[in-house]
């Protein structure tokens, strides 16, 4: 906001003070909501550690029934029973929040099937990989939150930082402006009444 065009009246000097204190109330809450998604984005990103951790571990542990399975059944064995099990995997994407952040929940409707007779090798294998897959659908619903949280902090500090340093600074600079107009006109007011007051007092001397 520039002082050029800015009106120095009483009026216009009570409308901005009313309108920073309305804006600090604002920024006080952004700082509120900043540090709050500080916080969770922070023990977020600790519990996604963890679960990728674990995930990694389910992996391995599931790659190795796999290789288990191949050098007892054979490439062609394992193979032709792997047809046993059929695709089924249906979700829901179902949008939550956390402090006003939206993310999507996936929500799991059907999930493969095994039909007909397995290796028991093999039984362990499909049954490690279908827990594999709702840990898969876990961890990228909870990194898509981590993301969405992590663009609303950033969004949230731009914001605080634009109304600490441009837009209050801004509107205190003009409220000193305005204020030390009209000091200078109630001066003047109170010089022009005085000698006023001093020609009357001589014109009945």
């Amino acid at each position: 906001m520039s002082l050029s065009g800015v009106r120095p009246t009483k009026g216009f000097l009570m409308e901005l003070k009313r309108r920073i204190r309305f804006i600090e109330r604002g920024c006080e809450f952004l700082k509120l909501k900043r540090d709050h998604l500080a916080k969770e984005l922070s023990a977020s990103i600790e519990v996604l550690k963890g679960r990728r951790r674990l995930l990694l571990a389910e992996l391995r542990e599931a790659y190795r029934a796999l290789t288990a399975a191949y050098i007892a059944l054979g490439p062609t064995e394992v193979k032709s029973q792997a047809r046993s099990v059929r695709r089924g995997l249906k979700v829901d994407i179902i949008p939550r929040s956390v402090m006003g952040v939206l993310y999507p929940y996936v929500r799991r409707c059907e999930k493969p099937s095994i039909e007909g007779e397995l290796d028991v090798t093999l039984r362990r294998v499909a049954e490690k990989m279908m827990e594999v897959i709702d840990d898969v659908i876990r961890l990228a619903e909870f990194e898509a939150r981590i993301e969405r949280i992590a663009d609303e902090l950033g969004k949230t500090n731009r914001k605080v930082n634009a109304l600490e340093n441009i837009v209050i600074p801004q509107h205190k600079r003009i409220i000193k402006f305005i204020e030390e107009k009209l000091d200078e006109e109630s001066l003047d007011d109170l010089v022009r009444i005085k000698l006023i007051g001093g020609a009357l007092a001589r014109r009945r001397e």
